[in-house]
């Protein structure tokens, strides 16, 4: 973060003055080039003896975890320590943490305090906190041009995150007029600071030529940069360019795998669009081009958004996300849509949602339900044995409701699907996961029942209906045969309440499943290499649960 020019010439003052601040300036020097090993080493000390900025520094690395362990309690010590002796960074920070929860119980009111505190001394992070709390009306009452301003404030003091807001309120005219050449100008810096959004206004206008001289190959290269960061919209725009050699080489292999990217990443009023021209693009390809790029598509992540902050500091992205602006019309595959939700409001708490997943190859691919892992900001994946870990997204189909997350699971066992004899109306079945976790326990449960049809449903032949009761939680979880081979995917079931209320009658154990082959068309696109096993002889639901408990997890998803 940028530490106030008045700040610093008396961290100077004091340094030269005092033996007893010696190692404060090469400190928050480290800090500010990342280098937490040295930052740690020059401010514990000074931190030991109370001086006030280095407590801020040293326990918003522990806050946040930058460069070592995190530790909440120890970070609000630090930070409350130097809050109170004034310090803007230790404000803010203890303004967050009253936002979210965090270590302390949830307080708007006292966000609100600390937040205005550090505001009060020009803290740019903390007026753009203000900015969003007033604009969406996080816990007080919305006020969007009560919010502009401290965003304009914030902006001004050169904070790229404000700058890019109003890059995007500008552009959208939304809460304030429509003004394309001024939100280019909120937008230079943003995207300077490699904001993705405010990459994105750039691209638009230099490729539409809105607001400036039309210039191609600018616009690809700002497409390109937010296309890296994740951003769907720009790595689509980015994939048409390969496609038409606008502003770039022509590439029909390059505008496949920027398409595809984009597709599986689209807003819901994109995707069928994105998945339109996605598969065009395949069309153009040869079979081993397009495994080529599928096998770069499992293996694509994202760098993390806005990492180059134009705070001129270490500050993790901030904790109050942006509201989505109101679409505005744009060019085809130009629309500036959100690419974050607002969070939930303050009297809420951080919102969670579960679901199950099954490992399905021998380096800890895990596949489960899109719905589960939707707008996940941290997935974490809990196998049979072991600690719960951290997962990424690898890919999604939200079109046939999967998604195949990225782990580091490793040397256990991994689900076999079933690769002979055709299944029957009838047939029995087992199913393995974590319904209703909040309120039962964390281990797996099985079910049993039986194939009731061959089709989903209103007909849909890429579902079984099955009588094995599942509950929310079942999502994503294996139905397996008599023998433990995979057969599908637990996604929905009927809603009972609903469909009495239409039809008068209470329905039970009407569930479906994706079909299993659908599943393995899935990864054979992403070249996960799965294994299947032929049916043998049946085994009793005890013993196939058993043997799938070992292969099934739990996922839990945090939305913000």
């Amino acid at each position: 973060m940028r530490i106030p020019a008045a700040l610093c010439l008396s961290a100077f003052l004091l340094v030269a003055a005092s033996p007893a601040f010696a190692g404060l300036e090469e400190g928050l020097a480290a800090f500010q080039r990342k280098d937490w090993t040295a930052a740690a080493r020059e401010l514990q000390p000074l931190a030991d003896k109370g001086i006030s900025s280095a407590q801020a520094h040293l326990g918003h690395m522990l806050f946040y975890g930058l460069g070592m362990e995190r530790n909440d309690a120890e970070a609000l010590k630090l930070l409350r320590a130097a809050a109170d002796s004034g310090d803007p960074m230790a404000q803010n920070a203890l303004g967050n943490a009253y936002f979210l929860g965090r270590a302390v119980p949830k307080d708007p009111t006292q966000a609100l305090v600390w937040f205005g505190r550090a505001a009060a001394q020009d803290y740019p992070q903390s007026n753009h906190a203000l900015g969003e709390i007033h604009f969406n009306g996080l816990g007080v009452g919305k006020d969007e041009a009560k919010g502009i301003e401290y965003y304009r404030f914030a902006a001004g003091k050169g904070l790229a995150v404000s700058q890019e807001k109003l890059a995007d309120l500008s552009w959208n005219g939304r809460a304030m007029p429509a003004d394309k050449s001024k939100a280019l100008e909120y937008a230079h810096p943003a995207a300077a600071a490699n904001r993705p959004i405010a990459q994105f206004i750039l691209g638009v206008a230099l490729a539409t030529g809105t607001a400036t001289g039309k210039n191609p190959v600018e616009a690809a290269g700002w497409f390109r940069r937010a296309a890296d960061q994740g951003h769907p919209q720009s790595q689509h725009n980015l994939g048409v360019m390969y496609a038409n050699g606008a502003g770039i080489a022509k590439n029909p292999v390059e505008a496949y795998f920027w398409m595809a990217l984009a597709a599986q990443r689209a807003p819901a009023s994109l995707k069928a669009t994105y998945d339109k021209d996605r598969d065009t693009a395949a069309a153009k390809l040869s079979p081993s081009e397009q495994d080529q790029v599928r096998r770069r598509l499992a293996g694509w992540q994202p760098v993390q958004p806005g990492a180059s902050s134009g705070s001129g500091g270490a500050s993790p992205p901030h904790p109050v996300a942006t509201a989505p602006a109101s679409p505005q019309s744009q060019p085809p595959a130009t629309r500036s849509d959100p690419i974050t939700a607002p969070p939930e409001t303050s009297s809420k708490k951080v919102r969670t949602s579960t679901g199950s997943g099954i490992i399905v190859s021998r380096d800890g691919m895990v596949l489960t339900n899109a719905h589960v892992v939707e707008q996940c900001r941290t997935i974490t994946v809990k196998p049979a044995e072991g600690p719960p870990i951290i997962a990424s997204l690898a890919a999604k189909d939200a079109g046939n409701d999967m998604a195949l997350l990225k782990t580091s699971i490793r040397g256990g066992d991994i689900a076999r699907f079933r690769e002979d004899r055709p299944l029957r109306s009838g047939d029995e079945v087992v199913v393995v996961g974590f319904p209703l976790s909040s309120l039962l326990s964390r281990e797996a449960n099985v079910t049993s029942g039986v194939i009731s049809a061959m089709a989903g449903l209103h007909g849909d032949t890429r579902h079984y209906q099955i009588t094995a009761p599942v509950q929310k939680g079942n999502s994503g979880g294996p139905l397996v045969d008599t023998s433990g081979n995979v057969i599908g995917i637990v996604t929905s079931k009927l809603n009972a309440m609903k469909i009495a209320g239409q039809f008068g009658d209470l329905p039970q154990n009407i569930n479906f499943a994706i079909k299993s082959d659908l599943a393995r068309k899935f990864l054979g696109t992403y070249s996960v290499a799965y294994e299947t096993s032929a049916a043998q002889a049946q085994l009793s639901a005890a013993d196939v649960g058993e043997r799938i408990k070992r292969v099934t997890v739990f996922i839990e998803c945090k939305v913000n």
